[in-house]
């Protein structure tokens, strides 16, 4: 039989999930109104789903619930009860983002398939291979990722059982999906909770390269790489959306039927996508898959870009004005409107019981799952310091503090210097970062192999999953987002991990109720620079410009540049494009939280500051060994310690402390 590419839709309410029915959608995934990621959508109340399953099932479709988000310790028992009942409805699938969520499905609710969120920021190999171990059946791959890195991805995935999924309409996150922290720091609205306000598509001070919007991404549209898409194997195709209305969908997933229709009938892979314009776009733009990342990728028209498109089309000249385009998109829209109204108005949904899972008898519910009680610990926390230079290196040698070095994103493909500076330095730990992709991914394995070391921190499940897999002991950086006792359950059981830093973006109330396992150090970063998101794309682009047209892996391992921008409530944003980094945005007051030494005692095994140099507005008037002796001061309580580390690094802000997500 032959394989055909799945066509997953999205359903932001009752309206768009009919529509996504009518249009000829293979799956459709929906949020219900707690738990999922996009919690300005209408979403779907419980007792509507088993009446839109019927419904979907009775046309060929598939229904999957997200639960994309991270789950604070507090919501755990309603989870549970959540759980409880989609177990026994008749769904087809989960989508999920926290780790503790997937091994409570993977442990306790094993007729749920699992498939794995964009929130994952799958981008390597040995994160196929961790999902694979938490029974994940499908991943949802990067965006930003290139079709050779689909088709390797892809192969991975197969050989583990797992199935991929694409996007290739909608809309196009600046960030890395799942490292984002710009809505979150800047206005209390966590992406990772379904929150994002979009803050990167807001207008700034005009730039240097005169734009208003230099955050702001064209759409995603792959219409017309349907059979390259086909030839690295991809399972699904995904249309981003459960923001938009119900005549969006019918538009968007009626033409993508269309062209999959005409692919498999005809051998026709291209079609006319004018209908793609005729609903709300910022114009499209399919760079991230052909790997051609330029400043194209960007629009600085934040608003609808249909009228200018069809101005145009019809070969109007400039001096006739966009006003009778308007006019006559505006008519348009309202006939597509009418006429899906039309095409809906007899699928209807029943609210009926929830039919049990094909089965004769209901699957008994689990009890929340008791965890043993966590006993304080009877030392002071040690301090552990993070670096990225031989100069730093130099500076904390009479330290006793723990000394972390941080490895780059793209590697050099000759990572000997790597190896050398830890096989000279045994006590230094490696660090690995959030993103590693392709060959990068690859000589980060080559270093781990080569130096064996001690133990490592990654904020890469990919690297965890190898580190687990050679017996290196590995600590789970503050980038896995780790936010709840069973997430740490997860990281201990399954992959031998033995200790993991507390995400940043939870406040004190929400950390004290977590529960670390037996034998298992807690870390938590009471100093650092304020990552608000990790780019693959140029964003000097749109800011001060570049003299090259395309970026390469010249410009990853090379380019040091940095920039800033400024919203209009008038807060500096810092872009840093430091050698062997992807672009990253900083806050502009670093994070630094004193208060949580005696806040929270006997919890934690280690206090961390991050003391990599990235310009921000933050002023550290001491040299590294100055601030870790204060640091030091500090965590054994002598008087005036946090006074003095406060007077030596300001302004910072601990506001997610406070706030929490």
């Amino acid at each position: 039989m032959e394989r055909k590419i799945e066509l997953l839709a999205p359903g932001g309410d009752i309206e768009s999930v009919k529509a996504a029915i009518a249009a000829g959608a293979d799956a459709i995934y929906l949020g219900l109104n707690t738990f999922n990621a996009r919690m300005r959508a209408t979403n779907i109340e419980f007792d509507d789903l088993d009446g839109i399953v019927t419904l979907a099932h009775r046309n060929n479709c598939e229904i999957f619930i997200t639960i994309n988000i991270l789950i604070v310790e507090s919501e755990i028992r309603a989870l549970i009860n959540l759980l409880n009942k989609l177990v026994n409805s008749k769904i087809d699938g989960v989508i999920v983002q926290d780790l503790g969520l997937l091994y409570l499905l993977s442990r306790y609710f094993k007729n749920l398939k699992i498939h794995a969120s964009t929130q994952l920021t799958t981008h390597n190999e040995g994160q196929i291979k961790f999902l694979n171990k938490l029974s994940v059946t499908r991943v949802n791959l990067s965006r930003e990722l290139n079709l050779d890195e689909l088709k390797t991805l892809t192969r991975v995935g197969h050989e583990k059982n797992i199935l991929s999924e694409v996007f290739v309409h909608g809309s196009n996150c600046l960030s890395f999906s799942g490292l984002c922290y710009i809505s979150s720091v800047l206005e209390g609205k966590s992406a990772n909770r379904g929150r994002c306000n979009q803050s990167c598509r807001e207008q700034y001070v005009t730039t240097p390269e005169r734009k208003d919007f230099p955050l702001n991404l064209k759409d995603n549209s792959a219409f017309n790489d349907l059979k390259a898409l086909s030839d690295a194997g991809v399972d699904s195709v995904k249309i981003e959306g459960r923001m938009k209305k119900f005549h969006y969908v019918y538009t968007v997933v009626s033409a993508w039927r269309n062209l999959l229709n005409n692919f498999y009938s005809h051998n026709q892979a291209s079609g006319d996508d004018s209908a793609l314009y005729q609903v709300f776009n910022r114009d499209f733009t399919n760079a991230f898959l052909l790997g051609h990342l330029n400043k194209d990728l960007f629009t600085d028209n934040p608003r609808d870009h249909s009228a200018h498109y069809f101005h145009e089309a019809n070969k109007r000249s400039p001096d006739k004005g966009i006003g009778l385009t308007k006019t006559e998109l505006k008519d348009m829209r309202a006939g597509i409107v009418t006429n899906v109204k039309a095409k809906i108005a007899t699928l209807d949904v029943e609210k009926t019981p929830i039919v049990l899972n094909g089965s004769q008898e209901n699957i008994a519910p689990i009890e929340t799952p008791r965890l043993e009680k966590q006993k304080k610990l009877k030392t002071n926390p040690h301090l552990s310091v993070l670096i990225s230079s031989s100069q730093q290196l130099e500076q904390c040698r009479q330290t006793s503090a723990e000394l972390f070095f941080q490895i780059p994103n793209c590697v050099p493909d000759d990572s000997s210097a790597y190896v050398r500076l830890f096989l000279e330095n045994q006590a230094l730990t490696p660090w690995f970062p959030s993103v590693l992709i392709g060959k990068d991914y690859t000589a980060a394995i080559d270093i781990l192999d080569q130096v064996r070391p001690g133990r490592i921190v990654t904020n890469n499940t990919g690297i965890a999953y190898e580190a687990y897999k050679k017996g290196i002991p590995w600590i789970a950086g503050p980038y896995l987002n780790i936010v709840n006792s069973f997430s740490l359950l997860c990281l201990k059981e399954r992959f031998n991990c033995s200790g993991s830093f507390i995400s940043n973006e939870i406040s004190r109330k929400q950390m004290m109720t977590i529960i670390a396992p037996k034998d298992f150090e807690l870390y938590y970063s009471i100093y650092h620079p304020i990552l608000l998101m990790t780019s693959r794309q140029c964003l000097l682009y749109p800011i001060e410009g570049c003299s090259k047209s395309i970026v390469d892996d010249k410009c990853a391992l090379d380019c040091n540049k940095s920039s800033s921008i400024t919203n209009l409530k008038d807060v500096a944003l810092f872009v840093d494009k430091s050698k062997g980094y992807y672009h990253r945005i900083y806050n502009n007051h670093n994070f630094l939280n004193t208060d949580i030494a005696t806040d929270l005692p006997d919890r934690f095994s280690s206090f961390f500051i991050n003391l990599t140099a990235v310009q921000t507005a933050t002023q550290v008037e001491m040299n590294e060994a100055h601030i870790i002796r204060i640091t030091e001061d500090l965590l054994n309580k002598k008087p005036g310690a946090k006074e003095a580390l406060k007077k030596a690094i300001h302004p910072c802000s601990n506001i997610q402390y406070q706030r929490g997500i």
